[in-house]
């Protein structure tokens, strides 16, 4: 009899890295899938993300809408996507549940099906980011979970210093966001193959709120954008999550959306980010793909603030303090050495870990 898997996604993030793994999973002769789609995926404000999964021909049983649009995430909306969570589990009768990541529809997620007593696959774990409230959600999902697929050796040690951790249950399987892109690379396609006027000279911009600290994440992302583009670079600009404070980040997008050297998408897709990390120049933000996927493409990264503190990072990255003159300075200091490719460490993994993970979901 097969093992039925649900799998979670609430953010077009985390649907980009287990995209393969549903698909291998659907054609697996031991397991079977039911795919729970909620969060950010159902706001039109955020690109109607969902269409990203019907289009890649991947039935989705579930459509579980928690948020209202235009608005940050409250305790009322959490307190009812466990409900509305617990109820489909219910109906569906799943033998376990797989989770990336630390969003708070995540969380909600692992509660539900921890009070009905099921197995979660958590994808994720052990990773620090001092910055954002995730870091909160993300040790609460540890603690529910009852299988830990660390996605680097650092955060593979990490959870099993963990005392609520069952240490022959965690597991270093590398990022799935890995395979993705090692896939990817075998056959690379630019982004000028879906936007024009991207050919060269340009660099990739993705700003979240910062939910722990005082940052003032907007006025430096509206400097860096005249730095940027005061040195003849062009900009792609793709939208924050909706965690709070992520109007103000919205503001400054509107801001420059019209100038003709700027390019906003609110929702790239999977095969349309890794072009874009394939073509740009660089990289600047504050962004976990920043920090994980930008490596595998060799790219300079300019990670900014303490949103990603405390994440395993390679030697591309340039991480600085939230402030608008060391960012200026990096920028202008980087456009006169010019923007080098540096080799990666394989940090987050080889391009294995669909392979592992599958393995653990039949055991």
């Amino acid at each position: 009899m097969k093992r039925k898997i649900a799998i979670f996604t609430g953010a077009r993030s985390e649907f980009g890295i287990m995209k393969n793994l549903i698909k291998r999973i659907a054609s697996d002769i031991d397991l079977e899938y039911s795919l729970y789609v909620s969060g950010m995926h159902l706001l039109k404000e955020f690109g109607d993300t969902f269409k990203e999964i019907e289009a890649e021909d991947i039935k989705i049983h579930f459509k579980m809408p928690i948020y209202t649009e235009n608005k940050a995430p409250d305790s009322k909306e959490f307190s009812n996507a466990i409900v509305t969570f617990s109820n489909v589990l219910a109906k569906d009768k799943p033998d376990g549940v797989f989770i990336i990541g630390d969003r708070p529809e995540a969380y909600a997620m692992a509660l539900a099906a921890h009070f009905k007593k099921l197995k979660i696959y958590h994808s994720g774990g052990g990773t620090i980011t001092r910055g954002a409230v995730d870091n909160i959600y993300r040790y609460n999902i540890t603690n529910l979970s009852t299988h830990h697929l660390a996605t680097s050796s650092m955060n593979y040690e990490r959870l099993l210093s963990l005392p609520t951790v069952i240490k022959d249950d965690v597991y270093f399987t590398g990022s799935v966001a890995i395979d993705a892109i090692v896939n990817f690379l075998k056959h690379p396609v630019p982004i000028s193959e879906y936007l024009k006027g991207l050919e060269k000279n340009f660099c990739l911009m993705t700003f979240h709120s910062v939910t722990q600290n005082d940052e003032n994440i907007s006025e430096i992302m509206n400097e860096a954008i005249e730095t940027i583009l005061k040195n003849n670079f062009k900009i792609l600009i793709t939208y924050p999550n909706n965690d709070l404070g992520y109007q103000e980040i919205v503001e400054v997008i509107k801001k420059w959306e019209n100038n003709h050297n700027i390019c906003v998408v609110e929702n790239l897709g999977s095969n349309r980010y890794y072009a874009a990390m394939y073509s740009c120049d660089f990289v600047i933000g504050n962004s976990s793909s920043g920090i994980i996927e930008a490596s595998y493409f060799n790219k300079p990264v300019i990670n900014i603030g303490t949103r990603q503190e405390g994440r395993e990072a390679d030697e591309n990255i340039i991480s600085l303090d939230a402030d608008s003159v060391s960012v200026n300075n990096v920028l202008v200091k980087k456009f006169n050495e010019g923007w080098t490719p540096i080799k990666n460490n394989n940090i987050y993994g080889k391009g294995e870990a669909m392979e592992q993970i599958l393995n653990i979901l039949k055991k």
